[in-house]
């Protein structure tokens, strides 16, 4: 059985020497046998029995439904490896939960994201509004003034301006609001976020 990381397209697009040097540490650690970077929206299936280890909460909404595939998240991965984890030093950050880890009904995406913020001494102040009960970011928004409204009604209700997201979606419309977004990658290597250079 194979053990791929698939990364995501948006990930990829982004920030793609962070995801490199995220290919380097799994690949030294000898969790994974390559990377998958076919597009989860191609429609293409995987013939063999594989796991593959994702990030992109989209990409894992689109790969658990491929036969033969067991999705494993990368949040969870690193939690149980040997990865240098920065120390924050218990800086004050809140948290958005992404609709698809809502939509599948599991809590694990949310846990293990708040256990890496704990691995990184990120002291997290929840929102009134939380995990499954988190509104739309606006990302699902057709239109920019639609996804702005919603992204600025949702950063309203957050009780600090650092917030950390663990989808890309997310983190271009938090972008255009006030508050200082973190995609969980760049704090895994202690760069600043540029959501607005994501494509999404």
């Amino acid at each position: 059985m194979k053990i791929l990381f698939a990364s995501g397209c948006a990930l990829r697009n982004y920030k793609p020497e962070l995801v490199n040097r995220m290919t380097s540490f799994l690949t030294e650690a000898g969790i994974i046998d390559g990377t998958y970077e076919i597009c989860c929206k191609s429609g293409q299936t995987i013939d063999e029995e594989t796991i593959l280890i994702d990030c992109c909460p989209g990409c894992s909404y689109k790969f658990e439904i491929y036969p033969n595939v067991k999705v494993v998240s990368l949040w969870k991965v690193l939690l149980n490896s040997d990865f240098p984890f920065p120390n924050y030093n218990g800086r004050m950050m809140t948290i958005h939960d992404t609709c698809h880890a809502r939509k599948r009904n599991s809590t694990e995406m949310q846990d293990t994201a708040r256990e890496l913020c704990g691995r990184m001494n990120i002291t997290l102040i929840e929102p009134l509004k939380t995990r499954d009960e988190t509104p739309c970011c606006g990302g699902c928004a057709k239109d920019y003034e639609t996804r702005k409204k919603m992204a600025i009604h949702r950063a309203g209700q957050l009780p600090v301006k650092d917030v950390v997201l663990y989808c890309t979606g997310c983190t271009r419309s938090f972008s255009i609001t006030e508050t200082v977004p973190h995609h969980l990658l760049d704090l895994l290597f202690e760069e600043e976020t540029d959501g607005l250079t994501v494509i999404r």
